[in-house]
Order: structure tokens, then sequence, then C-alpha cells
């Protein structure tokens, strides 16, 4: 099983070179970026010819990409410059990186005028034609994940559609492509006062399970409550039980570790290989 570093452990203008020098420092087996770079120091053509450098430098890396489309309730303009925009980076991703997987977001559900938070948003509130509008949306990525030998994992996070299992499952089941499954992140559904058990997960989706994300937190309140990042041996979710499930179910053989905080990240990537590591041997995990 691969063990990849989200660039959000050290994230911002003129860090990216110094985050692939902790990929490779950290034994990490690659590395997960956004599709689209969002800050000023490079634009988005130098941001793809660094990524195909890395690939370059360390061939035996994996290199995964993340992007959205807003299939749900995005307007028509919105869905076709995203998806122009999904098909171009897939294929420069293919070609270039090797990539062959990638983190995938269907569209927020939202309410204009409405507070975003975990009880307005996402699957609690979805009507039958989001699940339809994104599941048509699917089909076409799909297609084009299927020429290109690749997969496409959408990430269970909260205020999208694919927030939680079942609904990630019903979504999946809709569009019917072996190209598309979920990218399990507990972390997310941790936080949600309807998001399922580690072993609830595992049950419900099975073998569509392409993609993992791993991190942990501390919540405040519980459910939609407060919450604080951890690192990953610390919080409230049991990783041992996610490796244990991932062992037996995760088809790519690939996760990324995450940190989206602002401690000490290159810490963090140090200290949570150390864990993964440990919990391998334990889990008898290659």
């Amino acid at each position: 099983m691969k063990t990849l570093l989200h660039v959000n452990y050290h994230e911002g203008p003129g860090k990216l070179d110094e985050f692939f020098k902790i990929v490779n420092r950290f034994g990490y087996d690659g590395v997960e970026l956004r599709g689209k770079y969002r800050f000023d120091d490079m634009d988005q053509a130098q941001f793809r010819k660094k990524a195909a450098d890395f690939k370059a430098d360390h061939p035996d890396k994996e290199v995964v990409f993340g992007h959205s489309v807003p299939f749900a309730r995005g307007t028509e303009e919105e869905i076709k410059t995203n998806v122009d925009f999904m098909i171009d980076l897939m294929e420069f991703a293919k070609k270039e990186c090797g990539t062959r997987v990638m983190n995938f977001f269907a569209g927020l559900v939202t309410t204009k005028g409405v507070s975003c938070n975990l009880e307005t948003s996402g699957s609690g509130i979805a009507l039958e034609k989001d699940y339809e509008r994104v599941a048509e949306g699917l089909k076409m990525i799909g297609k084009k994940a299927e020429e290109l030998d690749m997969l496409i994992a959408l990430e269970m996070h909260n205020s999208y559609l694919h927030d939680l299992a079942k609904p990630t499952k019903k979504l999946l089941d809709m569009v019917g492509n072996d190209a598309i499954g979920a990218n399990y992140d507990h972390g997310n559904i941790v936080l949600n006062k309807n998001g399922e058990k580690v072993e609830e997960v595992f049950q419900i989706l099975q073998d569509k399970i392409y993609y993992a994300h791993l991190k942990n937190v501390f919540t405040v309140a519980g459910g939609a409550g407060g919450y604080m990042i951890t690192h990953l041996s610390d919080g409230c979710i049991n990783q041992y039980e996610v490796m244990k499930g991932l062992k037996k179910y995760l088809k790519s053989g690939i996760m990324a570790l995450e940190y989206p905080s602002r401690g000490d990240g290159i810490y963090g990537a140090k200290i949570d290989m150390e864990y993964i590591k440990f919990l391998k041997d334990e889990l008898e995990i290659d």
C-alpha cells in the first residue's frame, strides 16, 4: 500500500519545491496536488511543469491531482468550464505524471442564502435531481477515465452530495461505471452527526473504495460542533481500524495523509509517516 503526502502539509507561495523535498526526506511514495494552483508565485503552466519534473526525477513516485466540477447545482457555463479543465488535467496527468487515480468533487449541494454547514448542505438536503445531474456528469468523466485507464475517486467531504457512505453508494450505483469509486475520508465523516462508523463505511462501500485520505481530529461538543486537527495518531478516529479495512478493500492500493492545519506540517509529515509504518507493520501491510 502506497502512502502519499497531501500538499496541505506544506502549502503556500514558494513552498512547492520544499514540499517535494519533504516527500523524499520522510520516505513518502508520492504526492497529492490540487489540480489548480492557487497562489500568485507561478501560473498554471509553471505549476504543471514542476509536477511533471518531479515525476521525471522520481519515476517510482505516484502523483495524484484533485479537482471539482459543480455538476449538482452549477450553471451550464460553470460546468462546461470545469469539465474542460478536468479533461485537460486528466490528459496531462496521465501523459506527464503517470497518474493512476484522481481525487474528485462532483459539486457542492447548498442552498443560496443559507449558511453552509453540515446540517444545511450535502446529502442532508439533496434532491433526487441532484443525484441525477451528478450521475450524468460522472458518466462522462468516467468514460474519459476508462480511455486513459485511470480511476476517479469521489472524496467523501462535507457539503458535497458524496459526503457520507450511504449517499456515495447510491450515487455510484446510479453511475454504474467501474472507473468511478470513492475516496474514503473518515476525518470528514466524523464531523457529520449522521456520519457512519468506520466499520459501517467498509460494509457499505466495500470494493468501491478506490483511494483514501487519512487525517485525525478532536471533535468539540460532538456532531456538527467545532473540531481541531491533530496528528494522525491522536484524535478520535481509530486509524488501526481504518487501515485494517483499507488492507482488504482499497482498490488502487494508494492513500494520502492530510494535515489541513496551520501548525507545523513538516514535523507532522515526519511523525505521521512513522505512525503509518507502525500500523503497516502491525497489520502486515506491504
